[in-house]
């Protein structure tokens, strides 16, 4: 039998020598109140050279203790805050009664005569004018109320003619409805 030969890969992928970065982590930082303690410890250190280990120890110890009174002080003031909050967002869980957000309007069959009469008079100009049934003692008429008087109302009949009617004798007032 023949020998084998090896054989090369017939695709050669060329893969480029990676160098992978190091990654330098953040060692240090700083805020603009550190810089700035750490200044006023550079100026006080220029202005007495001759402090003694004991004197910056003492030093240390006031600074951390002025730090602890700093974080103590925002830790305390950031839980009332957190307390402040609760208690403005239990109002959903209060016993007081909850206060509908629009007032509630009386149905028409709810309201009185003169309410009625209002409620038509104020009906919006957009819409049409609502037919309704004006009963006095002996008689009822069906129409549009147009106006309204101290002592009398004036009714647009279907006819296209208008009646006035005495506030005194009118009952009662009802809608009929649109007629199609």
């Amino acid at each position: 039998m023949a020998e084998k030969k090896e054989k090369e890969p017939l695709f050669y992928i060329q893969q480029p020598s990676f160098k992978f970065p190091e990654t330098k982590m953040q060692t240090v930082y700083s805020s603009r109140k550190a810089e700035l303690e750490r200044k006023q410890e550079q100026k006080g250190s220029v202005t007495e050279p001759a402090k003694t280990i004991n004197d910056q120890t003492e030093s240390d110890e006031k600074i951390e203790n002025m730090t602890e009174v700093k974080v103590q002080a925002a830790i305390e003031e950031f839980e009332s805050g957190r307390e402040e909050k609760k208690e403005s967002a239990s109002f959903a869980f209060t016993t007081e009664k909850r206060k509908p957000a629009f007032n509630r309007v009386k149905s028409f069959k709810e309201m009185d005569t003169l309410e009625r009469l209002e409620y038509l008079i104020e009906f919006p100009k957009q819409l049409p004018p609502i037919p309704c049934i004006f009963e006095t003692g002996d008689k009822a008429i069906r129409g549009f109320l147009v106006s309204r008087n101290e002592e009398c109302i004036e009714v647009k009949l279907f006819d296209d003619t208008i009646e006035q009617l005495n506030l005194q004798s009118l009952n009662a007032v009802k809608m009929i409805g649109l007629r199609r």
